[in-house]
């Protein structure tokens, strides 16, 4: 069985747990290593009996976050479609507006809310919007450049605007995945790894079992 498959059998079943143990630089520039290991949770014992360690190498990293070393979740997967691409695969969009509203705050609540059903818990609010000001004092003003973001959170916070009747418009630009120069990443998919509440955005995932750190499941 390929060490990608085994991996995520490993992780099957009720007891089953994943830790993030180590992160370092990779041999290879824009490279992480994690080294991880599954356990499976022996209710008798109180306590968790290992299965088997790996290595995963992200490769060609764009973006991680790392929160849970050394605790164990059971929600790992590399998916080709979440929020976190967003910034990467859709396209970049600013976003205008004119117009006056009695209550700023009401509209600055929407897009909040917009925002939140986008991309929370993931990307916080107010990634992406203009805050040279406080959001309330720009709509106050009457128009301006409300923000650059990824073009599914531009559609929510146009229709945020047509809700309250402001005029709108939209500038879009090219996808960061259609910058490259390089063709072998212009065929590649960009992936996201969820390990929990840490992810790591990257053009390919490498795992391997760690042979000598191991103990066969019973």
């Amino acid at each position: 069985m390929p060490h990608t498959e085994q991996f995520f059998a490993d992780l099957e079943g009720e007891n089953r747990q994943a830790a993030l143990l180590v992160a370092q630089v990779g041999a290879s520039p824009n490279e992480l290593q994690l080294i991880t290991q599954i356990a499976d949770y022996d209710e008798a014992a109180g306590g968790l009996r290992p299965i088997r360690s790996y290595i995963i190498r992200v490769l060609g990293v764009l973006e991680h976050r790392i929160v849970n070393f050394g605790t164990t979740v059971n929600d790992v997967k590399i998916v080709d479609e979440h929020p976190l691409l967003y910034e990467y695969t859709t396209k970049p969009t600013a976003v205008f507006f004119r117009g006056t509203v009695e209550n700023p705050d009401a509209v600055v609540m929407d897009i909040a809310q917009a925002h939140a059903t986008t991309f929370y818990p993931w990307r916080h609010f107010p990634q992406y919007l203009n805050m040279e000001q406080a959001l309330s004092t720009l709509i106050e003003s009457g128009g301006g450049l409300l923000g650059q973001m990824p073009a599914p959170l531009a559609e929510k916070v146009v229709k945020v605007l047509e809700h309250h009747n402001l005029e709108h418009k939209t500038a879009e630009g090219e996808p960061y995945i259609k910058l490259h120069d390089n063709p072998a990443l212009l065929q590649s998919t960009l992936k996201v790894l969820l390990f929990g509440g840490s992810y790591f955005v990257s053009y390919g995932f490498s795992i391997q079992e760690m042979k000598g750190r191991n103990q066969t499941p019973d």
